[in-house]
């Protein structure tokens, strides 16, 4: 949610460029319609609740030990993401379509589905900001 957000609130800048946002969302419609529906995050969400998506681009997953025991570096993003108003949606994070272990991931994707540039997360914490997409977007 904190990246929909920052994406959010540079959605002008990333439309002068021609960039159009999409989020692939680890579950039903209803899901995706939840997160980026009403708060308007991206120009396209799509659901994806057998992770398809997710395999085809490589993207690992975490440990439950790493969610348990995590690093400084995963507890000093917790505190900052709580700082800023977010907070894990454990309903959400509970159903069945959900895997909480699945790292994150984003993508720069050339109409035609020519992919240009990704990132895939290291720890579930492990996103890149809006301002970093921005810069890749112009380069």
């Amino acid at each position: 949610m904190e990246t929909l957000a920052q994406l959010r609130d540079k959605r002008r800048e990333f439309a002068e460029l021609g960039v159009k946002l999409a989020c692939v969302v680890q579950g039903d419609a209803e899901d995706a319609e939840e997160l980026c529906g009403p708060y308007a995050m991206a120009d396209v969400c799509v659901p994806d609740p057998l992770k398809k998506s997710y395999r085809e681009f490589g993207l690992d997953r975490t440990t439950w030990m790493a969610l348990v025991r995590p690093t400084k570096e995963l507890m000093r993003r917790r505190k900052e993401t709580q700082a800023a108003g977010f907070e894990i949606n454990v309903r959400r994070s509970m159903k069945g379509t959900c895997d909480i272990l699945l790292l994150p991931g984003a993508a720069l994707v050339a109409l035609g589905g020519k992919i240009l540039w990704t990132h895939r997360g290291v720890n579930p914490a492990d996103m890149p900001s809006a301002d970093a997409l921005l810069e890749i977007g112009r380069a």
